[in-house]
Order: structure tokens, then sequence, then C-alpha cells
């Protein structure tokens, strides 16, 4: 049985659409989420989990790829596609090359089954904060999602990001799913943990240098000549975006956080 501590965080209003075929991870799946404070709907098939979806409106898919009735990555294509609510893959396939594939095929984020309760939620919620952010952001004259950092522009559907030259700044997927992290945290700081759970699908350990190492690139990748750099890092809580691309968003940036800021 899955089960989350009365200690986490509620989410309530949520609603997630689990797709999984196997009924006893099925169940205790909407039944700890339930407990988290979210509505569910689970559906074993493809069939029935388009036609559900149309109904139910969810805001995140659990979606195992793994199913009787369709191919589950045509399915998560089509999810994909209709790009209304957020796509984790729960799937029993744990190499490296499985998560690349999925994360391809447009999913949002993948993770392993039977997935930690905790995690599980933390990727729900952090999943469901960039697709906050892409259906906020005001889109470009070619109907994509497109935010001013700095000097360049960050087009959150087509993952890339441009120079003010129009050139191509070449970022990996864990770079930009650190990056778009980041302007979807609201002008909040973000933690080591939440950061690897996103970009590098593990939780984060003291001598894990990953999150770093990415910041460091993204940093020099992302630097317009400026004396600030973009990404600041927050003593004791994370990592947070500067002031002006969350102002640029409508957004403000806590006078904790921003006190916090150790420069470098």
């Amino acid at each position: 049985m899955l089960e989350f501590d009365d200690e986490f965080p509620q989410m309530a209003a949520l609603k997630v659409l689990i797709i999984e075929d196997d009924e006893e991870l099925s169940q205790a799946l909407a039944e700890a989420l339930e407990r988290a404070g979210m509505r569910t709907s689970c559906a074993a098939t493809g069939a029935s989990a388009l036609i559900l979806k149309r109904s139910f409106m969810p805001d995140i898919a659990l979606v195992d790829i793994h199913l009787p009735d369709t191919d589950g990555t045509a399915l998560l294509r089509m999810l994909a596609r209709q790009g209304d609510c957020g796509l984790i893959i729960v799937s029993g396939m744990t190499e490296e090359a499985d998560r690349i594939v999925g994360l391809e095929l447009g999913a949002d984020d993948y993770i392993c089954k039977p997935p930690h309760p905790r995690e599980l939620l933390a990727r729900i919620r952090a999943v469901h904060r960039r697709v906050k952010l892409r259906a906020a952001v005001k889109p470009d004259p070619a109907g994509r999602p497109t935010i001013q950092l700095g000097s360049m522009k960050v087009d959150l559907t087509g993952r890339t990001v441009r120079s003010a030259s129009g050139g191509t700044v070449k970022l990996t997927s864990a770079e930009f799913t650190i990056l778009e992290t980041l302007l979807a945290a609201g002008g909040e700081a973000v933690s080591r943990d939440a950061l690897s759970q996103a970009a590098l699908h593990h939780p984060w350990r003291a001598e894990d240098r990953g999150v770093d190492q990415l910041i460091f690139s993204l940093r020099h990748k992302l630097s317009d000549g400026g004396d600030q750099p973009l990404i600041h890092s927050i003593r004791g809580a994370g990592y947070m975006l500067s002031a002006a691309p969350q102002q640029a968003l409508g957004l403000e940036v806590s006078s904790a956080t921003a006190d916090a800021v150790v420069p470098g």
C-alpha cells in the first residue's frame, strides 16, 4: 500500500488521471493521492483513458505505456499533442534509454514503479507548476509560449533558447528542465532536491554535484555579458532566477529569498 505521511503538504483541487492496467497499483495510487488532497480517476485501457479525459479534464495524467489495448507510446503522443495536462510516465522499465524515449515522446517526467509516494507527489507538483507556466505565458506570433529572459527568448513548447542574434543556445534536456523549473517557481528558491528530481530523476544527496554542475553550465550558456548571473544561489534554500525574468512574468520575488541571495 502506498501511503503519505500526515505532514506532507496537501494539494487540494489538483485532478490526476491514472492510466494503469494493474488494478492493485491503480487503486493504491488513487488512495494515496486522495489522502494528499487530490481528486483522481482511473482508466485501465487507452480507449477508456481518452473517453474519461474529456469529462474529467485532469491537471496531470500518470501514464503506464504498457496497456492491454493500445501502444502506450501512441497514446502518449496523442496526449502530448492535446497539450492540456501534464504527463508523467509511470513504468516498470528502469533503463535510462527508456526514460529518454518517454521524454522525447512528449512526457514531462518519468518515474519507475513502484513510485515512492513522497517522490511522486513532488514530481506531480513540479510538473503542474511547469504546465501552469506554459499556459500562462503569452504566445509569440507563431503561437508558442515564449519568455524573454535577459537578451534571450525561451520557447517552452519547443524547449529551445534563442540568443539576441537569433542563434540557438544549445541546452541539454536536463539543463532546459532546470531552467523551466526555475521559471515556474515564480520568484521562489528551488531546492537542490527538487531540481534533482525534475532534471536527473533521482533524489539529491549531499555528495551529489549533478545539480550544481547543471547550474554552472546554464550560467555559462545563458550569460549575456551582464555583471550579474541570471541564476542566483540562495543560502540554505537552493537556486532562483534573478528578479528580471520573474518581473517580466508578472511575478514577485519575495523579500525573504531576495535577502538570502549569495552572489556567484
